[in-house]
């Protein structure tokens, strides 16, 4: 079966997500089975998703696509190159045969050339302490091929060039299909034909009982649900979340610090000093903030603080890939994507204690997504909403195909 795979956050899913999966099932025909690799209880930007996995999974079924499966914590909450791999990775174990993503500009052509020259500049890149290595290289590809790195400028399109290294290193080629992107990342407004996420998220939290300012952006199959999870309060209250990460950075000592993921150079040292004289999680952040250490980068290593990852986990998960497909929604084509795809990777439909049939970093890469889901609960809005251990009592939602 004719798979092509979509990484995703659907943090919520709204009326341009759905215009991307149609645009995708245009291209590919009504056959083709339509693959979403989304992140779980936290996403990129270092923060717990807004609403739940198994809901935006179900929403995303709704919204045209036929099988969702989840990016593992390690991978979401890694800077784009290691978001990439990781999604791309999964997609390729899966046996999809091509991979789309919404771009402001740029053809295929464009991000696989400029994947393959920055393969030449990235070993001639020098540490340096005013940027980021991910920085270091824009610069290098801004010097070399001013024209078409102008294209990194947009933060999707920066998005699409990681995906495109990454599909660069898997042993079997994927078709890359970069789509027309309506609306921009990001943009706080709404009122335009398209709504960004962002959007979204702060209307939401600011009037849940008053949907008038976005429900028009939210599928009307999946308006119920949404407006049902916003009247139970099974929403995150980012507020909530931030006093939780600087409460537990008032407990950590700089050693302690210095174990996690991304504290490197001394880091640890400033950011142990910026939560003691900070009286918020945004104020200590703010305060941390430079070009080389960018805002999205300190809010993933808020929630490392929290997660506790090891570097070991880390580096073994970037070297290995996904070790499984934890499914999380799905309709009949997905089915039978799936039951094709099986052997290649395993497909985890109901979370044990022991997991069986994953070898140790897998096991470890689970461990760490159930206690991601732990502490996006803990964080949601309604005491009621606020239970553990949610991954063990969820099974994947099924919808049938809508014609």
């Amino acid at each position: 079966m004719e798979s092509l795979a979509i990484i995703a956050e659907f943090n919520p899913f709204h009326t341009g997500h759905a215009r991307l999966i149609h645009q995708v099932r245009q291209a590919a025909g009504p056959e083709a089975a339509i693959v979403i690799i989304m992140s779980g209880a936290f996403v990129q930007r270092g923060e717990p998703a807004f609403f739940d996995k198994w809901h935006r999974a179900a929403w995303a079924i709704d919204g045209g696509a036929d099988v969702v499966i989840e990016l593992p914590a390690v991978y979401a909450l890694s800077s784009a190159a290691g978001f990439a791999q990781g999604g791309v990775t999964l997609a390729a174990r899966l046996g999809c045969q091509a991979l789309a993503c919404g771009v402001e500009g740029g053809t295929a052509a464009d991000f696989l050339s400029l994947a393959r020259r920055a393969e030449g500049l990235t070993a001639c890149l020098k540490a340096a302490k005013k940027s980021s290595a991910g920085q270091q290289l824009t610069d290098a590809l801004m010097a070399a091929a001013p024209d078409e790195a102008r294209l990194l400028q947009q933060p999707n399109a920066l998005l699409a060039f990681e995906y495109a290294r990454a599909m660069l290193k898997q042993e079997q080629p994927l078709t890359f299909l970069p789509l027309p992107r309506q609306g921009r990342h990001g943009d706080a407004r709404l009122g335009a034909p398209f709504a960004s996420a962002s959007a979204l998220r702060q209307a939401m939290t600011a009037y849940p009982d008053d949907d008038s300012s976005y429900i028009s952006y939210i599928v009307k199959r999946v308006r119920p649900s949404l407006q049902g999870q916003l009247a139970q309060g099974a929403f995150t209250d980012y507020g909530r979340y931030g006093d939780f990460v600087a409460a537990q950075n008032r407990l950590l000592t700089p050693d302690q610090l210095r174990c996690l993921p991304a504290f490197t150079e001394g880091l640890e040292n400033r950011w142990h000093r910026a939560f003691m004289e900070s009286g918020s999680y945004d104020q200590a952040l703010r305060s941390i903030k430079t070009r080389r250490y960018a805002y999205s980068r300190l809010c993933r290593m808020g929630a490392y603080t929290l997660l506790q990852p090891s570097r070991d986990l880390m580096d073994c998960s970037y070297e290995a890939g996904p070790q499984y497909a934890r499914l999380l929604a799905l309709n009949g084509r997905g089915a039978a994507f799936l039951k094709g795809a099986k052997g290649q990777l395993p497909v985890v439909t109901k979370v044990r204690s022991d997991a069986p049939g994953l070898s140790p970093l897998g096991q470890e890469q689970l461990k760490l997504d159930l206690k991601a889901s732990d502490i996006q609960s803990f964080c949601f809005s309604k005491e009621n909403q606020r239970k553990g251990h949610q991954d063990y009592y969820h099974s994947p939602f099924f919808l049938s195909i809508q014609k």
